[in-house]
């Protein structure tokens, strides 16, 4: 199915948001570094980068060379890589993807604590356009789309770099995925943004309505 996107918005401090206005100084970090954030379902996440989530039911198991049977209620088990290579970057997407109407729209308020400001991106194309050709031009492989959310209390299922736990589905994210190999930040620019982008704090962004409907 494809999903119309209405706006884009990125969230920050005012400083990093003008930077992005006025530059379009793109900054992507690494999935190791939100893996080791503990800010309490803001930008870090243990589940990042994960392979595999498994929520088993209640049941018995034996130790070999033991005749006592033993009972466990359940499992929950994360497989992942010891180290997580690539790099993530993240944007707030209205779209039909994460809302049916946008005369319901209603930023939750959890995301003011990404920052003071807030950038709407408006020409999702030519901002798309523009990050693809910077990324392919330094020679990087990435790939792009809405993030889809889980129950990690109790699904067991295969997960991309595209999942994430219920808990961050607030955050209505698209993100790029970018390949690289070595564990480090990627900083590009893209040009200034100021003729499809506009500024707003983020007390002005929580007021926010749409009249159009996304189709």
């Amino acid at each position: 199915m494809t999903h119309e996107i209405a706006l884009f918005l990125k969230f920050g401090s005012e400083k990093n948001i003008r930077d992005l206005y006025e530059n379009g100084t793109v900054f992507i970090n690494t999935i190791e570094q939100h893996r080791k954030t503990n800010d309490d379902f803001l930008r870090g996440d243990k589940y990042e980068g994960a392979s595999r989530i498994v929520n088993s039911l209640p049941g018995k198991f034996k130790i070999p060379g033991i005749t006592k049977e033993f009972n466990y209620k359940r499992v929950h088990l994360i497989e992942s890589y010891q180290e997580v290579i690539g790099n993530i970057y993240s944007l707030y997407c209205i779209s039909s993807h994460g809302f049916s109407q946008p005369d319901i729209f209603e930023l939750d308020e959890r995301n003011q604590r990404f920052g003071t400001h807030c950038l709407m991106i408006k020409d999702i194309k030519y901002f798309l356009e523009a990050v693809e050709t910077e990324l392919t031009r330094i020679g990087f492989n990435f790939h792009h789309g809405f993030v889809n959310y889980y129950d990690k209390n109790k699904e067991s299922k295969e997960l991309n770099v595209f999942e994430k736990p219920l808990e961050y589905q607030y955050q209505k994210e698209f993100r790029f995925y970018v390949e690289n190999e070595i564990v480090e930040p990627i900083k590009i620019n893209i040009g200034s943004l100021e003729r499809y982008s506009e500024i707003f704090q983020m007390k002005e962004v929580l007021d926010l309505k749409l009249s159009s409907k996304i189709n």
